[in-house]
């Protein structure tokens, strides 16, 4: 199940369990906080808690259904191809138009002046995009560009 639908979908059903889970936490906090303002010995739940309750458990049932198999060898060479494919992009990100990595030797010295100043268009720290709350996703430094985590930007 390493099919890219597969993954976007599991990817939507993801982002769909995290907003249900704050959505039911929000209801339970203001049920107990309803208890708790009128002395009530017991919490009342409303019928929106327990439908929310139970839409988790259907996505988290979707997303038990589409779990990739560990034992599947072709999903998971597939997977590791895909992968492989996607990094190949993601290092070469930093070349110049010749190439040539950042701080590699370039051949014409008239446009990279002799050393590669790589991607003019992604310079070192350069924002490329934003993930899934909003953290900054930059372009890391040559010795970084191997580590997920120099992708992300420190706060």
């Amino acid at each position: 199940m390493t099919d890219p639908t597969i993954t976007d979908l599991r990817r939507e059903l993801e982002k769909a369990r995290e907003a249900l889970a704050g959505a039911e936490q929000h209801l339970a906090r203001h049920a107990e906080m309803n208890a708790a303002l009128h002395c009530a010995e017991r919490v009342m739940y409303s019928p929106l808690h327990g439908k929310v309750a139970a839409a988790m458990n259907g996505v988290d049932h979707a997303l038990a259904r589409t779990e990739p198999d560990p034992d599947d060898d072709a999903a998971i060479e597939s997977s590791r191809r895909q992968d492989a494919g996607l990094l190949a992009i993601l290092t070469d990100l930093d070349r110049c138009q010749h190439g040539r990595h950042q701080g590699d030797p370039c051949g014409p010295a008239d446009a990279c002046t002799g050393t590669s100043a790589g991607n003019p268009h992604l310079p070192t720290g350069t924002v490329i995009g934003y993930g899934l709350r909003g953290e900054e996703i930059v372009m890391p430094d040559r010795d970084h560009k191997h580590d997920p985590a120099a992708w992300r930007a420190q706060t």
